[in-house]
């Protein structure tokens, strides 16, 4: 049997010396390829474009959809008038992974969404972002290492999370956003101890869970969040 494809969206950036000063380069990291090849998938990037119809080109090519992490949503895709403390944004990739999204759900195809995907996801939806967590009384943006894990996150019982790793389970964080308000088919089943939302699951999808932190940071030191991408990766495999 062929192992899956899982595309793992990229953002960009503009090179700023040299001779390719002003060009536009397109990148991930790469612990989200590691993480897919641990699991037993096989990796393929999808670059940010805007034709739709190459869009749904990109999905059909793929058995699953993995979001990666990045810079903060546009706050007017929900509602929403920017903050003072939002970050960098990026209309088109934005874009890009809202027709994503809609295109591997509409095709039963399993999604994963990482920290900034795991918003992404739930904008997509109809949800909604907190621009900022001003009133998180928690560490949201560890200053340690990506693999250290020093935050608490409680999980719902009968979640697919609580199947993989029980009552609780030991995470990173780098985020300043989180979701505010879960989308429409989209079950609350993470929460830190402050009350911050760290993770959805769809009710109906074969597989669409986002998750805040960044487990693909983590698989060395705590092979347990492995267990999350191989459930990923065995969902996408093909009949």
């Amino acid at each position: 049997m062929a192992k899956p494809l899982i595309g793992i969206t990229t953002s960009q950036f503009l090179t700023q010396g040299g001779i390719m000063a002003g060009t536009k380069r397109q990148f991930v990291s790469d612990a989200y390829i590691q993480a897919i090849l641990s699991a037993g998938g096989v990796p393929v990037l999808l670059p940010i474009i805007a034709e739709q119809e190459a869009i749904a080109e990109q999905i059909a090519a793929v058995d699953g959809l993995l979001l990666s992490g990045g810079g903060d949503i546009q706050p007017q895709i929900f509602g929403e008038e920017p903050r003072r403390e939002l970050g960098t944004v990026l209309p088109e990739r934005d874009t890009h992974e809202l027709e994503l999204v809609k295109s591997a759900l509409a095709s039963d195809k399993p999604v994963m969404g990482i920290c900034r995907g795991c918003q992404l996801l739930n904008v997509a939806l109809g949800g909604s972002i907190d621009q900022h967590l001003a009133e998180a009384t928690l560490q949201h943006d560890q200053q340690s290492p990506g693999d250290y894990a020093g935050h608490t996150v409680i999980l719902e019982q009968n979640s697919r999370l609580a199947g993989l790793w029980g009552d609780t389970v030991m995470t990173n964080s780098f985020h300043h956003q989180a979701i505010k308000e879960a989308a429409p088919g989209l079950r609350i089943t993470a929460r830190a101890k402050d009350g911050v939302i760290e993770a959805v699951e769809h009710e109906a999808a074969p597989f669409a869970v986002g998750v805040q932190w960044h487990p693909e940071l983590m698989i060395y030191k705590n092979l347990a969040m492995l267990a999350l991408f191989i459930a990923f990766v065995n969902t996408a495999k093909r009949k």
